[in-house]
């Protein structure tokens, strides 16, 4: 993909980086994704992508912008063109933007971990009959929710995003994992291993994780052969077998790592983990522990994510997997901007910028650019009655 300002800012930066440009880099990545519903309409993309980004960074909704700015257009057209939004062109548009983003700071010929994990974001109100609600445990007062694959790599502590897949109504997880694959092997590097919560013990995602490269995840303790096995004092090394005399019937060199909290968090005693741990027999239970740890890294890359995600009531399952895009390419973008031209060169590494945050920095940024460009409506609330008539004492 073309990125001319931001190949600009990458390989030649100015001495500092502005609000300004942070605006436009931000635009130019929103500007790549196909928009067919804009064509022969006298809206311009630009316009309808500030809106979006507006939106995505203030974390409010398109009716917010539009209501609260004098250089934007109406709400009702900026959302019949979003109803535009085809799926599977945007979906692509988002991935491939993600990619080329990840490699301008990925060493092409160094092998990585690959992070798998779901996400579920909530959802309130009458569901589209696109068949894409997830049921999730009750959460934010529902238990429905739409549902995201998504894959990251561990860099440098920092997770960046490789790709995102929707999970259907009817879609396993297999089937999720398989299509997220499919993206991620695209990449030019190799997969060394694979790290997944307890949702990959299943037989059949198994054997699709295991296409790509060795999985490494926590096993389910609802098995008696496991809890067994988990009723030690020392840590060791053994198999265990999922599925058996079935289809997916799987056998896996299992980690049993014992560990003792000494009042951490507020726990105390042995604490038990069995993972499954493909690819690494060779490994001592707490080298397998430690690899594994390295995918709580992802929970943060939520966190940041969610500061960039617009607010919506529509049911249309596409606008809202073009929001979740959005807010991962603006997080992936300020990750870029962190290490490639903000991170100091210094012995042992580069040293990230504290204080360029994602949310108070980098967000807040784009945010005083746009409210500027479009006429961001300063108003105040009165309490509505004003003095009773004929007081003005206190006034003199």
């Amino acid at each position: 993909m073309n990125l001319p300002k931001l190949k600009q800012v990458l390989t030649d930066p100015d001495e500092f980086i502005s609000n300004r440009q942070l605006k436009a880099l931000s635009l130019e990545l929103l500007l790549l994704i196909p928009m067919p519903g804009i064509e022969g309409s006298p809206l311009d993309p630009g316009d309808i992508m500030e809106v979006v980004l507006r939106a995505a960074a203030g974390t409010t909704s398109v009716n917010g912008v539009t209501t609260n700015t004098e250089e934007t257009p109406n709400r009702e057209p900026v959302m019949d063109w979003l109803h535009t939004l085809q799926k599977d062109p945007m979906l692509d548009a988002v991935n491939d933007i993600l990619a080329t983003l990840a490699m301008t700071v990925l060493d092409r010929h160094r092998s990585r971990t690959v992070c798998i994990d779901f996400m579920d974001n909530p959802f309130h109100g009458n569901p589209s009959s696109d068949g894409e609600i997830r049921r999730m445990s009750a959460r934010d007062g529902t238990t429905q929710c739409h549902r995201y694959c998504t894959a990251f790599v561990i860099a440098q502590g920092k997770p960046l995003t490789l790709a995102v897949e929707p999970v259907a109504g009817e879609d396993s997880k297999a089937d999720a994992v398989e299509r997220l694959l499919a993206r991620v092997e695209t990449y030019p590097f190799e997969i060394d291993r694979i790290l997944m919560d307890r949702d990959a013990y299943v037989g059949k995602l198994i054997g699709v994780l295991r296409e790509s490269a060795p999985p490494v995840f926590p096993v389910k303790t609802g098995k008696a052969s496991i809890r067994k096995k988990l009723s030690v004092t020392a840590s060791y090394m053994t198999e265990e077998t999922i599925c058996e005399g079935k289809e997916h019937e799987q056998t896996f060199p299992m980690a049993v790592n014992v560990t003792y909290q000494n009042g951490d968090r507020g726990k105390s005693g042995v604490k038990t983990t069995g993972y499954a741990a493909y690819g690494l027999e060779d490994r001592t239970p707490t080298q397998v522990a430690t690899i594994y740890n390295k995918r709580s890294q992802i929970e943060k890359s939520y966190e940041k994510f969610r500061e960039a995600r617009a607010v919506t009531t529509t049911p249309s399952t596409t606008i809202r997997l073009f929001y979740v895009g959005v807010g991962f390419l603006l997080e992936q973008l300020w990750l870029v901007l962190q290490w490639a031209v903000l991170a100091r060169p210094r012995r042992g590494g580069r040293a990230l910028p504290v204080e360029f945050t994602f949310g108070d920095a980098f967000l807040h940024g784009v945010v005083r650019e746009l409210d500027r460009d479009l006429g961001w409506k300063e108003k105040h609330r009165t309490n509505g009655t004003g003095l009773p008539p004929g007081c003005d004492h206190g006034l003199g």
